[in-house]
């Protein structure tokens, strides 16, 4: 156990450290090939700053895993998952390729779509997927509809990951936040691969918070913003003994709830107006505008420190709640700080809703 725990510890810093040092020379050639984020209406940051942040968080995160596999009792582990850690490697590789590619040269919603259904449908190949659902004490399976259901909640995550990298730090915070949860989550579990990949995760994210608080020094990107919603969402799912997934709202999926949530209400609020033809409001669901949650509270506080506080309280709220939903002994308290979670993001959201600009 004392060997485990300091396998981790090592991995956790390794992981820091390699992020932090990659980081100096992602800027450098981001600032060489011209990849930088500019001011505008929907940016809160004042001057251009480069992006491609992703790939130091990347590397940070997978480098020292490498490292780790050389150790026999690492590459056991390796082993028992490998469908497992093939299936985010394939599903990884196609996401970082489209996030590269719209950070330098832009991609259209389409591509983007077309990218993240295919990252889906390879973790749900390789069991990444819901199979029951439990009502009232009665187990249904599901069949197609769990593995559509999988695809859709994946490719909800990896979007909700993307649109809350709005302000400095803000997607960093919330997603290390998530990790933590996650690996405390698969301790209670005795899930090794997902403690490892979280680990190794906020490692990363710890790396590359110093070149990411506010004032940001380098934006993660959307290299950075798929890759980390890519992952979560998969952890969110998987099964660790191998057996079914049941399609539930709690655990894992209970740390999400923020930029979930968020990502619903903002989709819904673009597709009212019933006076406007169907296909056009379906198309202005992913036109950007500024009615996420961090842009409604840049507003009322006028200030980016409180903002990113407030966010990452009620992410933390929620990250309890699903450690807490994972404990069979205090399951349904889980839920109860789930529900404080929701009305107090509730209650930042629409006392101040009135001041948005879209």
């Amino acid at each position: 156990m004392s060997e485990q725990i300091v396998a981790l510890g090592l991995l956790l810093v390794a992981s820091a450290v390699t992020s932090f040092l990659a980081t100096t020379v992602v800027k450098r050639v981001a600032e060489c090939v011209g990849a930088y984020d500019h001011p505008g209406e929907r940016r809160t940051h004042e001057k251009s700053t480069p992006r491609l942040g992703g790939l130091a968080i990347i590397f940070g995160f997978g480098f020292p895993l490498l490292l780790l596999a050389a150790n026999s009792r690492a590459a056991e582990l390796v082993s028992k998952n490998i469908s497992y850690l093939c299936a985010v490697l394939a599903a990884g590789a196609l996401v970082v390729g489209l996030g590269v590619y719209d950070d330098v040269v832009g991609a259209d919603a389409p591509k983007k779509f077309a990218a993240q259904i295919g990252a889906a449908v390879i973790l749900v190949t390789f069991g990444f997927r819901f199979d029951l659902v439990s009502i009232a004490g009665g187990v249904f399976h599901l069949g197609f509809l769990g593995m559509l259901a999988s695809i859709v909640w994946i490719v909800g995550v990896i979007n909700a990951m993307n649109f809350i990298d709005g302000i400095d730090s803000l997607a960093t915070v919330v997603s290390l936040t998530i990790a933590v949860a996650f690996a405390v989550i698969a301790v209670f579990r005795r899930d090794a691969f997902s403690l490892v990949m979280m680990t190794a995760l906020a490692g990363s994210l710890i790396g590359f918070y110093p070149w990411n608080k506010p004032p940001a020094k380098i934006f993660m990107g959307d290299t950075g913003s798929l890759f980390i919603g890519l992952l979560l969402a998969a952890i969110s799912i998987a099964r660790p003994s191998k057996s079914p997934a049941a399609l539930l709202i709690g655990g894992p999926m209970l740390a999400l709830a923020v930029p979930v949530i968020d990502t619903l209400i903002v989709m819904k609020q673009r597709f009212d107006g019933r006076h406007t033809p169907l296909m056009k409001r379906i198309s202005r669901m992913f036109n950007a505008d500024r009615r996420h949650i961090h842009h409604i509270l840049v507003e009322r506080f006028g200030s980016i420190a409180k903002t990113i506080a407030s966010i990452w309280l009620i992410t933390l709220v929620f990250a309890v709640s699903a450690v807490m939903t994972a404990i069979d002994g205090v399951k349904r308290y889980g839920y109860g700080v789930g529900i404080i979670g929701l009305l107090a993001m509730l209650l930042l959201r629409y006392t101040s809703a009135r001041r948005i600009r879209t």
